[in-house]
């Protein structure tokens, strides 16, 4: 029996003594050789799930939840058909690709494989936005610089800030029934908003005077008239803010009969509740619904005369203006770690690849689930019943058409790398060769033996797809909820250098102040994982699409060293991309919207592998043939829905 480091470096070799092994028969003996399908876990629920989900739900709200849920389901039925090409044949994925029909030059590949060199391209670039957003949240964590650190707490203050805003927007907009609850929240997000406008403020007259007194230290260059114009306004507008304070202190003032109001509302609702017949109750109702709407003018009043509302919205027009310029913390950051990846990537094999991404994407998915379901107890941010609804709806979000249009066209970019993008496809039957399925098989022949242990292991495969295909469905919709049910509230759009910063308000309503490192611990872990696992795969099917266009030497040895070589040289590539200061968001995102064009030339294969090269004693029944059938369509018409929303 080979190990799986054995068989990593023989399960493609077509001199190596093949060595069969039968398949388990028993549940935990699948469980056992599971793998290939919790690597690609770790590759999509970073680039996919935390990055580009969030920023669907942040556009478009709950309301195309039903789109993110099939990008999730309807992959795996062509997942699986690849995979099955693969145990059955032994053959790698441009390799069975290139069998194809279609245009193609004579050993130089199909247009299969010319697409996917494409698409591999744009794949290294969004590996360059994971980098960065790794670096991000390692530079929010451990700011590198004196700058860095300055620059943390003025937008750490900011996005605080600006939270605080929204929410007590959307309280203002609450109905009677809970008004207990709003008007005490009410009451600390005055406050709190009142404490994060100083603190904001300060901490940019400390990063304007550093940026004026050392830019060459701060690594940045500025213009002084800009300067001085931001600094001059910063300061008045801080005055205005501490000015302001007795005014915040009035406003407390009359909230205060608010709450003793809606109280004494809620004790009436419930006598109403047991004797609607109840005139007293009756009276008093309608009696303190009359008080509570006099004070509420009373505070809007008071809040109009003093423009205390209007400070908050005329700071965050001032900041726009006055935004200091990210530091390069992220940048060394993402340097660093791209080292380090490259030192295990030449040095791991298969075993620790797969140990290394369970680890890291069962930490921080368990943390989200727990996060949305603790939401619920937040009056502001829970999920309602009438949210899932709108969200599986079928439809497109109730808003302009541009924002329609914005939002579809996102969720089309993320359909291409959420679940099992076209990346992951394509790398998924390697990690099934390197874990040794297609080598316990063994070559094909018309014995029932060989037939036994190929359904056999095809079993495990299929088993291995469906449970990958639950882990990181659970993370996908946890993701897109919390991003609709935040981020979309707010209007917070997770893109730029502040990306991972913007992504960690998720969390905020419920881990409070240990929100950040909470978010940061598991960003780091799902993006690493995502960039770690993804460089692994790519070097793996670039150095086999050299060989199988006839650019390369075809041995095995020649291979692993080009693997080898690759896992040192792409890194760098990804990391170069970051370095010209692209958005994270924007590379993750184009590189889905390639993946996504992609889908329906893989539907193609595999509806080939089907009908053209599957055995006929494997076949499978006219069930999963329908579903595959399903599946193929689905793909076909999110890419090209894709590549022409693109176009036009």
């Amino acid at each position: 029996m080979l190990t799986e480091n054995e068989a990593a470096s023989s399960s493609n070799s077509s001199t190596a003594v093949p060595q069969t092994e039968a398949p388990p028969r028993t549940i935990g003996g699948i469980l056992s050789r599971l793998g290939p399908g919790l690597i690609i876990a770790g590759s999509v629920v970073g680039s996919g799930e935390l990055i580009a989900t969030t920023a669907t739900g942040a556009q478009a709200g709950f309301w195309l939840l039903w789109l993110i849920l099939i990008g999730c389901l309807i992959k795996v039925f062509v997942q699986v058909e690849l995979g099955r090409y693969a145990v059955v044949g032994g053959k790698t994925t441009l390799a069975a690709l290139s069998e194809v029909p279609g245009p193609r030059i004579q050993n130089r590949g199909n247009w299969l494989v010319w697409y996917w060199f494409l698409m591999f391209a744009f794949g290294l670039a969004q590996l360059g936005g994971i980098v960065g957003g790794v670096g991000q949240a390692l530079s929010i964590s451990a700011p590198l610089t004196q700058y860095g650190q300055h620059y943390n707490e003025h937008v750490e203050a900011e996005t605080q800030l600006t939270v605080g805003h929204a929410e007590l927007l959307l309280l203002q907009k609450r109905t009677g029934e809970e008004a207990v609850e709003v008007a005490t929240r009410i009451e600390q997000l005055r406050n709190q908003i009142f404490v994060q406008e100083v603190i904001s403020l300060d901490s940019l007259l400390s990063l304007q005077r550093l940026e004026a007194t050392s830019p060459a230290g701060a690594g940045l260059e500025t213009a002084e008239n800009s300067q001085l114009e931001v600094l001059e306004k910063a300061t008045s507008l801080l005055e205005q803010v501490q000015d302001r304070s007795p005014e915040m202190l009035q406003l407390i003032v009359l909230l205060r009969p608010l709450a003793t109001q809606t109280m004494d509302l809620e004790i009436v609702d419930q006598a109403l509740q047991k004797d609607p017949d109840d005139q007293d109750a009756g009276n008093r109702q309608r009696q303190l619904m009359a008080q509570m709407d006099a004070t509420r003018t009373q505070v809007l009043e008071w809040e109009t005369r003093a423009g205390v509302v209007d400070l908050v919205s005329t700071y965050l027009e001032t900041r726009s203006i006055g935004k200091p310029l990210a530091p390069l913390d992220d940048k060394i950051w993402a340097t660093i770690i791209t080292a380090l990846t490259i030192v295990m990537l030449v040095t791991g094999r298969y075993g620790f690849i797969q140990s290394f991404s369970v680890v890291l994407v069962a930490s921080f998915t368990v943390i989200t689930v727990v996060n949305l379901c603790m939401l619920q107890s937040n009056a502001s941010w829970g999920v309602s019943l009438q949210d899932i609804i709108n969200g599986m709806s079928f439809r497109l979000p109730p808003s302009p058409l541009g924002e329609q249009t914005k939002a579809l066209a996102t969720a089309l970019a993320t359909f291409g790398i959420i679940g099992v993008g076209a990346a992951e496809l394509v790398a998924y039957p390697y990690w099934c060769l390197e874990k040794g399925y297609a080598q316990f098989t063994g070559p094909r022949d018309a014995s029932p033996e060989w037939a036994d242990r190929a359904r056999g292991w095809m079993r495990v495969m299929r088993w291995d797809a469906w449970c990958s295909m639950v882990i990181y469905t659970f993370a996908t919709i946890a993701f897109y909820l919390l991003g609709a049910a935040i981020l979309g509230r707010i209007g917070l759009d997770p893109k730029g250098s502040e990306m991972i910063r913007y992504l960690s308000v998720m969390y905020r309503p419920v881990f409070g102040q240990i929100a950040q490192l909470t978010f940061l611990f598991g960003s780091f872990a799902v993006l690493y994982s995502t960039f770690f696992v993804s460089l692994a795969g790519q070097a793996r099917v670039f150095s086999d699409s050299l060989r199988v266009m006839g650019l390369a030497d075809t041995s095995e040895k020649a291979n692993l060293f080009r693997v080898k070589m690759l896992c040192g040289i792409l890194p760098l590539v990804c990391l170069s991309v970051y370095w010209t200061g692209w958005d994270p968001q924007q590379l993750i995102l184009a590189s889905g919207l390639m993946q996504a064009m992609m889908l329906p030339m893989l539907a193609i294969a595999a509806l080939f592998f089907r009908y053209r090269r599957c055995d006929a004693r494997l076949a499978p029944g006219r069930t999963w043939d329908l579903f595959l059938w399903i599946s193929a369509i689905g793909m076909f018409v999110a890419g090209v829905w894709a590549a022409w929303s693109k176009i036009s």
